[in-house]
């Protein structure tokens, strides 16, 4: 039977026609029901019972994604519903994991929004029965909600929103039909003001966006048919068109009609008549009397008060086969599930967005994806057509997938028909060339690296947990390809001469959670480890593997569980046994302004200046410290310094981010305390037109200035002819190397400005070849002794957590978020859960095993959601003494109470084997050798 389905699955999956195929990834926040959705709609192709879907979780296949419950990998299965094929890609929700879900977005041209229809829910604190005055009082959207509804909104994707867990509102909160309605259109209301902010906020910049039609066409409408109602615990889902079938030649009114007003403040005045006004004249509403009390009914009698005659009298009016269970649970599972599928809802809801060959047809997201060239680039009309006959293939190769012992590629076929045995190339590898620095009339050219040619050995369907061979796919589906070599996000083309590749990148979250790791054997064992090593970096894109100058190999991930999967993947591989060191999370240092100075002394104090050979050659530089809106703006825009820093930034890009960075320094520098205040508007942005570099990749948010008169030097902005001065790099890598290491405990620096205000150089110098060396060593001890005039602090990376926990719990909870150094931001009660939501911030060096603390503290009472919030400034000085009567009074003359920063800065200084002022012995002259001789 099985392996006759396959053969229908394959047959299907080849000739399908790109306007028959959906390409779908389900988003969610944790536990929103995402697995549970993805096992009904397997289990509606009979690849599964019905009675293991949501219990199953079929599409995780990994043991600790079981042990754990959560999703830590994108997963994709291909569905047949005549004449439809659904490939469907499963993300994971959790935060350490989200460059999965990146890759499942950029594969898709339909998200499934998966919303908790309770967690999500809100209501006034002082309400007197279960979510009343709900509207008034509405909280935001979950974190993870609204960044994966960003993502999808960036990627031009259409989006449908699934709002699960209908079931609770009966069962567990038990709203009556009038207060739920209220409930449903208040989240609804909440995610498109989202979603507006998202469109406005986030497109702003991009010229040919068109915001109105943009938010229009994606506005969530249950009218539109873009929202459904489901519980994917029960397996049932509807949307509105459900109950305008229904009821329309019931009710004798025309189903667009019905359509229109069915949630909306209308009420049925009678056959045939719809009229406004439902709520100001006391009336039901239409959505609430014709949707949710026959399921509001259903529930009463077979949960509440088991009445199987009226369950089977209903069965008939609503057209479901006559009841065979007999049991409450069972009895409500089979007739949901016969009465409103859930695979129906979602696949005719699928149905009515875009297909696979209208998906880039909209010329907005084709131009997302093509970079710089837009029109002109020679995909553009390959890709807009979408044909399975071209004779051009393209295939956009997302990630790389482990299947029995061999590295297969999760693609997406863009053109043509990929079949095994064809010969693709890959696109798109450029490099910059510098020329001859002393050459004005010579100009940077880009020149194409010698092409990789990349044979396809066989074509798969993928198939969850396996993979069905097939021979060939086309244009628009999702599949899974081998081959003999494979670069992770690039893109593939049957043509050798079309140079340029596909823009669709996989973002990938900054790794931040550091081990180093060291196999117990010999040299041997450290072969094997650094190719299992090699290995797991190219499965999974959010890994990095560093050697370090010591010979230790570090393995650096997204967070801690990010961290155990990694470590449980290299156990898949062999290296059963290693040693791992304690986590390891990196610090950032910053300059602060010193509020005891004025600016007199500013100019005259933060002067540095360095003499070399006897004043041979001499460097004036300050350092001065950058404020938070600049570096919010430079993080926005990370993509562009490098791209600026390696001079393959576009013109037309490179312009828009000068112009837009005049305006932030212009606007935001000019602060008491700094250098910057008596600057004017034009002093700062002939400066910023004068940078000379942005920081090394370490510490890219940081700058350097040239500000030396009558003494033009070439620019980070110059393109072209970049005629460099002799020894020009020598200050830029004296610079790189003072940002990469601060003087707390050699961290990357962070918001720091190092300004040149003088640079002389005797000319009978330039032939000395010592002088590089001692230029760039002098280079970096100036900008070192101009940054320790400021006051230093550390930054540290922080979670946000979010607890939630029982009236019992809750005093429980508090001292564990104390003893992990977490501030609490917000602590409310969820009127729709009754439970306590903490919000805290907590740095990310003290969250490991937090959660287990957690729940053996509240014994499984309270559960912790933690993703990466920001880098924050720890306020206290780490040399800090008390001096004042006051300060030694309450302090005592050592400063005994804990100093945070001093505390972290030792930490790091230990672990790089770096001094530090901690005293070992203490009255040595009192110690005694305890040995007792008889």
């Amino acid at each position: 039977m099985a392996a006759r389905g396959n053969e229908a699955l394959v047959e299907a999956f080849e000739k399908t026609d790109p306007n028959f195929i959906r390409n779908v990834c389900i988003i969610a926040h944790v536990d929103h029901g995402k697995t549970c959705l993805a096992d009904y709609l397997v289990s509606s192709n009979g690849i599964i019972s019905a009675r293991l879907a949501g219990k199953m979780r079929w599409m995780d296949s990994r043991d600790d994604e079981q042990t754990r419950g959560i999703t830590m990998k994108s997963s994709a299965v291909t569905l047949y519903h005549s004449p439809l094929i659904l490939n469907l890609i499963d993300s994971p929700g959790h935060v350490d994991f989200s460059s999965e879900v990146n890759s499942a977005l950029v594969l898709s041209d339909i998200a499934l929004l998966v919303v908790d229809v309770v967690r999500f829910g809100c209501g006034e604190k002082n309400s007197t029965g279960p979510l009343m005055g709900l509207a008034k009082d509405v909280e935001g959207v979950c974190s993870q909600t609204e960044s994966l509804l960003r993502q999808a909104v960036l990627g031009r994707l259409d989006i449908i929103l699934v709002l699960n867990k209908m079931d609770r509102l009966v069962v567990e909160v038990k709203l009556s039909p009038e207060e739920a309605f209220r409930h449903i259109r208040c989240l609804i209301e909440q995610i498109n003001s989202c979603l507006s902010q998202i469109i406005h906020g986030q497109l702003v910049e991009e010229e040919w966006c068109k915001f109105d039609e943009m938010e229009q066409s994606l506005h969530f409408d249950p009218t539109k048919g873009n929202v459904i109602f489901t519980s994917a615990f029960l397996g049932y889902g509807f949307s509105v068109d459900s109950f305008v079938n229904l009821w329309a030649p019931k009710l004798s009114i025309e189903p667009a009609e019905l359509r229109a007003s069915l949630f909306s403040d209308c009420y049925v005045a009678g056959p045939g008549r719809i009229k406004p006004d439902a709520e100001k004249l006391g009336k039901k509403s239409l959505f609430e009397h014709l949707v949710l009390e026959p399921i509001w009914e259903v529930y009463k009698h077979a949960l509440i008060e088991l009445n199987i005659e009226r369950l089977q009298t209903i069965a008939k009016k609503m057209g479901v086969p006559p009841l065979r269970s007999k049991q409450n649970v069972d009895i409500i599972e089979e007739f949901m599930r016969s009465w409103m599928p859930l695979s129906r809802a979602v696949v005719l809801a699928c149905a009515k967005v875009k297909s696979a060959r209208k998906a880039y047809n909209n010329e907005e997201r084709l131009l997302s994806i093509l970079g710089h060239e837009g029109l002109q680039h020679p995909l553009f009309s390959i890709l807009k057509e979408c044909d399975a006959d071209s004779e051009t293939t393209v295939l956009f190769v997302a990630k790389i997938l482990r299947s029995a012992g061999q590295n297969v590629a999760m693609c997406r076929v863009m053109s043509g028909t990929v079949k095994a045995g064809d010969r693709m190339f890959v696109t798109g590898q450029k490099k910059r060339v510098q020329m001859d620095a002393n050459d004005e009339n010579k100009e940077n050219e880009d020149q194409i690296v010698s092409k990789t040619a990349v044979a396809v050995k066989n074509v798969f369907v993928l198939f969850g947990r396996e993979l069905i061979p097939c021979s060939s796919a086309k244009a628009g589906t999702v599949c899974a390809v081998e081959a003999d070599a494979w670069i992770p996000g690039s893109t593939l083309c049957s043509d050798e001469t079309i140079d340029l590749g596909l823009d669709l990148k996989v973002e990938t979250t900054e790794p931040l959670v550091r081990v180093s790791i060291q196999p117990t054997g010999g040299p041997e064992a450290w072969d094997e480890l650094r190719n299992a090593l090699k290995q797991l970096s190219v499965l999974d894109s959010s890994v990095r593997v560093v050697e370090q100058e010591n010979g230790e190999l570090a393995l650096v991930t997204a967070g801690e569980v990010h961290l155990q999967k990694c470590l449980h993947d290299l156990e898949d591989m062999g290296q059963t046994e290693l040693i791992v060191s304690e986590p390891i999370v990196p610090f950032l240092e910053t300059i602060i302004p010193d509020s005891t100075m004025s600016f007199g002394k500013i100019v005259v104090m933060h002067k540095t200046e360095c003499n070399l050979r006897n004043n041979q050659a001499t460097i004036t530089v300050r350092a001065v410290p950058i404020c938070d809106e600049v570096i919010v703006f430079l993080q926005s825009n990370e993509h562009l310094l490098k791209e600026i820093r390696e001079g393959v930034c576009s013109s037309s890009d490179a312009e828009k981010f000068i112009t837009k960075m005049k305006e932030v320094c212009a606007e935001h520098l000019s602060k008491k305390g700094t250098w910057w205040a008596k600057q004017s508007k034009e002093r700062i942005e002939a400066l910023v037109d004068r940078i000379w570099s942005f920081g090394p990749p370490r510490a890219r948010f940081n700058v350097l200035f040239n500000a030396i008169e009558n003494y033009d030097r070439p620019t980070v902005w110059s393109k072209g002819s970049r005629r460099l001065r002799p020894l020009d790099p020598t200050m830029v890598a004296g610079f790189d190397l003072s940002m990469a290491n601060g003087p707390l405990c050699e961290e990357a620096m962070q918001g720091v400005a190092i300004i040149v205000e003088s640079w002389t150089l005797e000319e009978s110098d330039l032939s000395d070849p010592t002088l590089t060396g001692q230029m760039i060593s002098a280079m970096k001890q100036t900008c070192r002794a101009a940054i320790n005039k400021h006051p230093v602090r550390l930054v540290a990376a922080m979670y946000k957590v979010m607890v939630q926990t029982n009236a019992m719990a809750l005093g429980a909870v508090h001292p564990v978020l104390s003893q992990r150094r977490a501030k609490v931001v917000n602590e409310d009660v969820n009127q729709a859960t009754g439970l306590f939501e903490i919000e805290a911030v907590m740095p990310i060096v003290e969250s490991f095993f937090f959660c287990e603390q957690l729940r053996k503290k509240t014994s499984g009472k309270a559960s912790a959601q933690l993703s990466f919030a920001k880098w924050e400034m720890i306020e206290e000085d780490p040399f800090w003494v008390p001096t004042t009567e006051d300060e030694i009074e309450h302090y005592g003359t050592k400063g005994d109470s804990i100093n945070l920063a001093r505390l972290y800065m030792d930490n790091v200084r230990k672990r790089k084997g770096l001094m530090t002022d901690e005293v070992i012995v203490v009255n040595a002259e009192k110690q005694r050798n305890l040995n007792r001789k008889k």
